[in-house]
């Protein structure tokens, strides 16, 4: 009778395995996930930019900033019904006679395809504040504008101010800022 070795893993073996799977998985993963993550912000960060040159265009002709939104309120964004509480987009339909809406079509502004965040624009003149305006956006010692795209990254349902993502642009300091990233 010949009882040779038992093949097959041991339970240490099997364990080892896993632990190595679960650190290659964590180093794995977030390099799958950026190109997502990138994919969502990169519209924002265009059309802000953009946004940002319309803003360059209407002061060379009339010599200030236009004033597209009246205040930093999220209620203002356009279109109002961006960011949605899902990964959908959003067409940008103006309303005939809504002044913000008249305001973005002064300025030039409208993107061409559906969008995943919601805009607002906010301008002064040298000395002037607009309600709702974040600390260090507005160079009130000359003409500014300042812009914000709401969205909703992680599709959690909730649309509000507090629960989006937003992004700042502004001529004053002409680096794209954001808070509550991820959300």
């Amino acid at each position: 009778m010949n009882r040779g070795r038992n093949r097959g893993f041991t339970l240490l073996e099997l364990m080892i395995v896993v632990i190595i799977l679960g650190v290659l998985a964590a180093i794995a993963v977030p390099s799958f996930l950026k190109p997502f993550h990138y994919s969502k912000t990169s519209e924002v960060q265009a059309l802000l930019r953009d946004i940002g040159a319309k803003e360059e265009v209407f002061k060379s002709e009339f010599g200030q900033y236009l004033n597209v939104s009246g205040t930093m309120d999220f209620s203002n964004r356009r279109p109002a019904t961006a960011p949605r509480n899902d990964f959908g987009w959003v067409d940008w339909i103006p309303v005939a006679g809504n002044p913000i809406d008249d305001a973005w079509k002064r300025l030039g502004f409208r993107p061409q395809s559906a969008v995943r965040f919601g805009y607002v624009v906010v301008a002064g003149l040298p000395g002037q504040t607009v309600s709702g305006v974040p600390a260090g956006l507005a160079n009130t010692n000359d003409h500014w504008w300042a812009a914000v795209g709401y969205g909703n990254l992680n599709a959690s349902g909730a649309t509000g101010l507090a629960d989006t993502t937003q992004y700042y642009l502004s001529n004053s300091q002409n680096i794209m800022g954001v808070v509550n990233e991820g959300n």
